[in-house]
């Protein structure tokens, strides 16, 4: 009996581990197909994923058509492309890639997703060569900012997890894929009710502080631009102009940065920035902008890269407040993504995407997990705790 039991528990347990890492696509498809991108008969829906996703975007392939919509899908290969990068004559990688170009203009739908199945594939390229490349895709920001299409993007932060990108956090590979997927299927109706009544909370001018035990001390004021919330349906986020964007795992309220504001100093104890472990970054800002860094190691990475960048590069552009119930910070582990309730991100340069007019080449994207932020005095996160109670304090 004894024997049979520990096989029937044993059995039960490898259900359960392929349950995590084989989820139901044809299910998630339908799902994002109908209630996030909200496919009309005759529309054109473009799915762009690598080879690690080809079962999810097959079943995208197969909803979107369910649906009357025209599919077509685009493969990347990112061994190819990294490999492209590092031996192509530079004045070909600053070329406009008219192919990407052409496509945006035909989409009704773009879905994206993707997964780090080599968190460190791009450590070694020369920043020269990112650079260059950056400017060819300059283009693409332009095109987009401009396009009306619907948007999905899966995979907030690492795109889809892998056993390479979970390894690389310190986290377990089944017990991330189990929270990413549980995010994805959230109640969204609750969530969307927060996220509207959070953005209430966010005013034009409204003075933002945000402090951590690790010595974050940031002061800064939002701009006039529209607060966003993104709760999986695109329409919700709708912009009067540009696409309307989704991101999944979804549950965030963004808003942008007046980019003359922001001073005091961003504390990360340790972040990846193109697979290189960058600890105890410090950032010094001053009139909204980066004017001194400083870390224990690899530093210098995010100083070429801003160094090299073009436009507004530098500028405090966005915050974003975390609020999906089933995404938090996992034990022993410094993997972080913006849907993480009580999670404050901020980042510099580009914001187009979030309504605003900051334009870069690029940018810098920081999770400040376990910290604390107040607008206009009261204080909404502390500690990396959303203060529901302040939310819906006169609601």
């Amino acid at each position: 009996m004894k024997k049979a039991s520990l096989i029937l528990v044993l059995l039960s347990l490898a259900m359960w581990i392929q349950a995590q890492t084989n989820p139901d696509y044809e299910r998630i498809a339908e799902n994002i197909v109908k209630n996030s991108l909200e496919v009309q008969p005759g529309e054109v829906v473009l799915l762009y994923g690598t080879p690690a996703e080809i079962d999810l975007l097959g079943a995208m392939y197969v909803a979107v058509s369910k649906a009357g919509g025209q599919p077509a899908i685009s493969i990347g290969i990112p061994e190819a492309e990294k490999k492209a990068i590092m031996e192509t004559p530079l004045d070909y990688l600053g070329q406009i890639p008219v192919n990407y170009l052409m496509q945006l203009k035909i989409a009704d739908c773009i879905f994206n997703t993707g997964s780090l199945q080599d968190p460190g594939l791009y450590a070694d390229v020369p920043e020269e060569r990112l650079a260059a490349s950056r400017k060819g895709n300059s283009a693409i920001q332009e095109t987009t900012r401009a396009a009306k299409f619907r948007g999905v993007s899966l995979g907030q932060t690492g795109g889809i997890p892998s056993p390479a990108f979970a390894d690389m956090h310190g986290a377990s590979y089944q017990e991330m894929m189990e929270m990413f997927w549980n995010s994805v299927s959230t109640d969204y109706d609750q969530m969307t009710r927060t996220g509207k009544m959070l953005r209430e909370q966010l005013n034009t001018g409204s003075n933002i502080h945000i402090t951590s035990e690790t010595g974050t001390d940031l002061h800064f004021r939002l701009d006039h631009y529209p607060v966003k919330v993104n709760c999986g349906r695109c329409l919700e986020n709708d912009n009067m102009f540009g696409p309307s964007m989704a991101y999944l795992p979804a549950g965030e309220v963004y808003a942008c940065v007046d980019p003359t504001s922001a001073r005091g100093t961003v504390v990360v104890p340790s972040v990846t920035y193109r697979g290189n472990v960058v600890e105890d970054l410090k950032l010094t800002f001053e009139e909204g902008r980066i004017k001194e860094i400083s870390a224990r190691q690899n530093g210098e990475l995010i100083q070429k890269s801003l160094e090299m960048g073009t436009g507004d590069k530098d500028v405090l552009s966005v915050v974003d407040i975390g609020i999906n119930p089933e995404s938090h910070p996992l034990e022993n582990s410094d993997y972080y993504s913006w849907e993480m309730a009580g999670m404050i991100t901020i980042t510099t340069g580009i914001n187009q995407w979030a309504g605003g007019d900051v334009v870069s080449d690029m940018g810098l994207t920081l999770h400040l997990a376990h910290s604390s932020l107040d607008i206009d005095g009261n204080e909404l996160i502390h500690n990396g705790k959303l203060m529901l109670s302040q939310v819906f304090a006169d609601k």
